[in-house]
């Protein structure tokens, strides 16, 4: 007898290898995307463990009555409010792989900004070569002042890759209480999100999405920016007020941004942020690359490992951080 581990609706780069890193003593059932609910629902009803893909129904968890974990393979918890996720009395994870991917990301499009790379692109294919060159609007990140909203694990990552490698200086802002020796690692200096707006060189916008954040930046936070400073999104994109930016950006009061999530996905292709040089815009990929896939395949084994041995996995969201004491498969 084994654990039956159930993957359902999964993205397609993880299945071969979740199939080959199965421990001896489970059993993982691999339910497609398309797959139906009814099936859905009968596969679960017998599931020890449940690893989430996208979009999978509350009756499809409701019906999961033996299982003992639930871990999402993304970096939030779906389309399921954590008051449903609650209410089902186990713990339910989320990944907390991919902050070196989404750091590095923004660091990328810091830097396009900065150096203007599309635009010197987009110039290189017309046949000009160093023609209209305004040094005045190219910049260094050496010496800037840096403002992370958000110091969670992204926001950690930007903060060491920018200040460590590019000598830049950094504050930040959030909701929750950073511990002392956190900021201390990146050199970095608390402040209000008013302070942050006004002394940054670089906003990087890197906060989850609640009743706290949504809309955090609007027109108020974004007229208190420097006009020559730029802006990045990779955390939601409903924490910044996307009409209020693109109308920031129209108007000259911000030098540029650069956004990989956005108030509504997919993107719209008539969208106006898509019309505008100063804008760098990717399709909400900070997360991607192969390295995370192997992080988050060696997280599911680990977290449902943990839960065996009666321990608590990384990246709960639930109340309930362990489940009841689980006997022994015979």
């Amino acid at each position: 007898m084994s654990w039956k581990v159930l993957f359902i609706n999964p993205l397609k780069d993880y299945i071969e290898g979740l199939k080959s890193s199965t421990p001896d003593g489970y059993e993982l059932v691999v339910l497609p995307a398309g797959t139906g609910v009814d099936e859905q629902i009968a596969q679960a009803a017998d599931a020890d463990f449940i690893v989430s893909g996208i979009e999978i129904p509350e009756a499809v968890f409701r019906a999961a009555t033996r299982a003992k974990f639930i871990q999402y393979m993304s970096s939030g918890y779906g389309q399921l409010s954590l008051e449903v996720l609650n209410d089902l009395g186990i713990p339910v994870a989320q990944m907390k792989t991919h902050s070196i991917s989404v750091a590095e990301h923004a660091v990328t499009l810091i830097l396009s900004l900065l150096r203007r790379i599309p635009a010197a692109t987009v110039q290189l294919r017309e046949g000009k070569w160093r023609q209209d060159l305004d040094e005045g609007s190219y910049a260094e990140l050496y010496g800037k002042t840096v403002g992370i909203v958000g110091l969670g694990n992204i926001g950690r990552w930007v903060g060491k890759i920018v200040h460590h490698g590019f000598g830049a200086n950094v504050i930040y802002y959030d909701h929750n209480q950073i511990p002392l020796t956190i900021s201390e690692l990146i050199s970095a200096r608390e402040v209000s999100l008013e302070d942050l707006m006004r002394e940054s060189d670089v906003v990087c916008v890197n906060m989850p999405l609640n009743q706290g954040t949504n809309r955090l930046i609007g027109t108020e936070e974004l007229a208190m920016m420097k006009d020559s400073a730029v802006l990045v999104n990779v955390g939601r994109g409903e924490v910044i007020d996307e009409t209020a930016l693109i109308q920031a950006l129209q108007r000259g009061q911000i030098a540029g941004a650069g956004l990989d999530v956005f108030a509504n996905e997919p993107l719209d292709l008539n969208s106006e942020l898509l019309t505008m040089d100063s804008v760098i815009c990717t399709p909400h990929m900070a997360g991607v690359g192969w390295e995370n896939v192997q992080r988050r395949i060696a997280t599911v084994w680990s977290n449902i490992d943990a839960v065996v041995r009666g321990e608590v996995p990384v990246g709960v969201v639930t109340e309930v951080k362990r489940p009841p004491v689980i006997q022994a498969v015979n």
